[in-house]
């Protein structure tokens, strides 16, 4: 069977399919659109809810849900070895060996 469009639940075909995005969902053509205003989205300007992991829905870039002022950041594991946070931290957080 094919998989479904995450919007509307029928069933995606090649040439009419969009994605899998990040997350594994699909979406038609058609419905690969802005939950909030409708607007037709690309792959290059759609935006996933940064607040909520467990929101598949897409936005574009007017409507995305952004953060609030006192939401905790999202836990990023891969910036704990970065070059640009390297030594920012008040723990030793660096790996074994580091200069």
């Amino acid at each position: 069977m094919k998989e479904p469009c995450f919007r509307c639940k029928r069933p995606t075909y090649f040439n009419d399919k969009i994605g899998p995005l990040k997350d594994g969902v699909l979406f038609h053509k058609g419905c690969f659109k802005c939950w909030i205003c409708g607007t037709r989205l690309a792959l290059k300007t759609y935006h996933n809810n940064r607040n909520d992991t467990q929101d598949l829905e897409v936005y574009c870039a007017g409507h995305v849900p952004s953060p609030g002022p006192h939401d905790p950041i999202p836990h990023r594991s891969n910036l704990l070895f970065s070059p640009k946070t390297k030594g920012e931290y008040p723990h030793n957080l660096m790996r074994p060996g580091g200069p």
